[in-house]
């Protein structure tokens, strides 16, 4: 008895049972193929952090409240949360840059302003 290719092929995809199997795909039984980026819904921006937050709200505040603490705590947590920001653990990554930023201006006019004292009390001997 001779066969042609069809029947060949056929013969193939038949398991012991008499059952036609396909191949499995590349991730694993009973998962589908992911499409590829771009398509499909929208990805939620992540929402920002605490720390971000709390950068910008305490390095506003330090320029104008309390010069000489809350720029560097502003500056410390704003550190943090852009490492956070940048290794995607969280967002707020332009607050933690605002906080950063108003940090390091706070800590330079605290300076400036210790400075300018010092020179004074100083002066006035």
């Amino acid at each position: 008895m001779t066969s042609t290719d069809g029947e060949e092929h056929m013969s193939d995809q038949m398991s012991n049972a008499g059952v036609a199997t396909t191949p499995q795909a590349p991730n694993g039984p009973g998962y589908a193929a992911q499409p590829p980026a771009g398509y499909g819904y929208p990805v939620a921006a992540q929402l920002p952090s605490g720390k971000a937050t709390a950068s910008m709200v305490l390095g506003i505040l330090g320029l104008v409240l309390i010069p000489i603490i809350l720029p560097i705590i502003a500056l410390c947590l704003g550190i943090s949360a852009k490492r956070m920001a940048d290794r995607g653990e969280g967002g707020g990554r332009g607050q933690a840059v605002a906080g950063i930023v108003m940090g390091i201006i706070g800590v330079v006019f605290a300076a400036i302003g210790m400075t300018v004292a010092t020179v004074q009390a100083v002066g006035a001997f």
